[in-house]
């Protein structure tokens, strides 16, 4: 769905227009109003909007001039503005055109030229996404094809890139979805959501060919992508993501350079001990990691540098937070995501406030998957009423509002535990019943589609022998 910005003085121009936006049945969400130039401008900026509609006579600044400043500061942009006018005359039309306005659309605004204008300039833009899809399809294979290749090293990465080159990488299932597309999920992508244009690429067990790098970042370099990365493994490399954002720095004084190589990590003496803290995570005795934390905190502060230290520490558990949120299926909180960017502890006073951080952070995850094992009983505790309340009519949602879980949710845990669906395992509960009357029973096939909860006896019939291969009637003779 393409956002639409409307900027004009007059409120019935700007209620005209969502009313035709309405009327045309194009699915376009409008994303912010405007009521002078400077405005305009701000909203541009803050919703870059695929379509926007611009009164040619607006205070402050007019349409036009915006217009051409939006062009000259961002020259990337390909959002298409639309004019409004009440002026039929030729040299607007000409500074229009020199401004690259889209249309351009007379007052009194007429239904079908609005629609037919829409029309246009959404299928410009398909147009544009799908040579986009197909750049970033042509990119992404770079990827997949190095991430297949013969191993050398381990490797992790942080990688900057122009926007729009990766442009797609514009929220964390963007970075999810990137990551996916390598074999085995070999890679974790993690955006750092304060910056435009740099994301972490976490590779964990994955061996990667130093010359293959270079293959690879010669033809992604060319449109502007850099790439700093980092041998040795992840999680033991204490300062890893403090070098590889300071080599980044280097692009600024060599700008040939598109492949940066920090040096190779040395395993620290002093073993910070984050394999333990994981799997001290994941046991659902609270102290455990209490006790592996205090551990670390210990070791750090008896080192000289433990500030430095701290900070690194406090980056490689935000990384395995997000890791542990991921795993489980969780939303990864906004804070978390925020926290990751590099520099989001240039405003802790203290090396207390850093630990009580990382407490935070650790009690949180820790408490959401304490929360979700009490959880993974949930499907027998949902197969268990079944077997009690099949005679009843009751949908998923209902099921579920008596454990408090979304259906979706429920079905998901139900499926993953029983390897059958919520209403399979009904179904199932109900013809285990019908055998039973049958057999046992003079009942009619009325009287026990009633009281297995089918109210419909033929529907009850068609379920039966879909299962066992005959009507109830003969599966009662058959028994006889």
């Amino acid at each position: 769905m393409y956002k639409v910005c409307i900027a004009d003085d007059e409120e019935f121009v700007l209620e005209s227009v969502r009313w035709r936006i309405q009327q045309s049945v194009i699915e376009l969400e409008i994303a912010g109003v405007a009521r002078n130039g400077i405005e305009a401008y701000e909203l541009y900026e803050k919703v870059c909007p695929d379509i926007y509609f611009v009164d040619i006579n607006m205070p402050l600044c007019s349409g036009l001039d915006f217009v051409e400043r939006v062009r000259n500061l961002d020259k990337n942009s390909i959002t298409k503005f639309i004019i409004i006018s009440g002026y039929d005359d030729f040299k607007y039309m000409k500074k229009a055109i020199h401004a690259k306005v889209s249309n351009y659309i007379l007052k009194p605004i007429q239904q079908q030229e609005f629609t037919d204008t829409l029309k246009e300039v959404c299928a410009s833009l398909d147009e544009i996404k799908r040579k986009q899809y197909e750049e970033y399809g042509r990119q992404w294979e770079y990827f997949r094809d190095f991430a297949q290749r013969k191993p050398v090293f381990s490797g992790t990465a942080v990688l900057l890139y122009e926007e729009g080159i990766l442009g797609k990488i514009q929220k964390t299932e963007d970075a999810e979805r990137f990551a996916g597309t390598f074999p085995h999920k070999i890679w974790t992508g993690i955006r750092f959501h304060e910056s435009d244009n740099l994301a972490l690429m976490l590779g964990e067990d994955i061996w990667l060919n130093e010359r293959e790098i270079c293959d690879v970042w010669e033809k992604c370099g060319q449109r502007g992508c850099y790439l700093v990365y980092k041998t040795g493994k992840n999680m033991d490399a204490v300062g890893l993501m403090w070098e590889l954002e300071s080599t980044l720095n280097v692009r600024f004084w060599n700008g040939s350079l598109h492949l940066l190589a920090a040096q190779s990590v040395e395993k620290q003496p002093e073993e910070i001990g984050l394999e333990d803290l994981d799997r001290a995570i994941e046991d659902l005795r609270e102290e455990k990691w209490q006790g592996q934390l205090n551990l670390i905190f210990d070791k750090i502060f008896e080192s000289k540098k433990n500030r430095g230290i701290l900070c690194d520490f406090y980056h490689s558990v935000l990384i395995l937070a997000a890791d542990k949120y991921r795993q489980h299926n969780f939303d990864i909180p906004e804070n978390l995501k925020r926290e990751i960017y590099p520099y989001a502890l240039d405003n802790c006073a203290d090396q207390g406030e850093i630990r009580n951080k990382i407490n935070e952070y650790i009690k949180l995850i820790h408490g959401k998957i304490v929360q979700d094992a009490g959880r993974n009983d949930l499907a027998d505790q949902a197969a268990a009423y079944l077997e009690v309340h099949y005679t009843e009519d009751i949908s998923l949602s209902e099921l579920a509002n008596e454990f408090f879980v979304a259906p979706g949710y429920l079905a998901k845990k139900f499926k993953e535990k029983l390897d059958i669906t919520v209403m399979q395992y009904l179904e199932n509960c109900r013809m285990k019943s019908a055998e039973r009357l049958l057999v046992s029973t003079d009942m009619n096939v009325t009287e026990i589609a009633r009281s297995i909860g089918y109210n419909d006896a033929n529907y009850f019939t068609r379920v039966f022998k879909k299962k066992y291969g005959m009507s109830p009637r003969d599966f009662r003779n058959g028994k006889r």
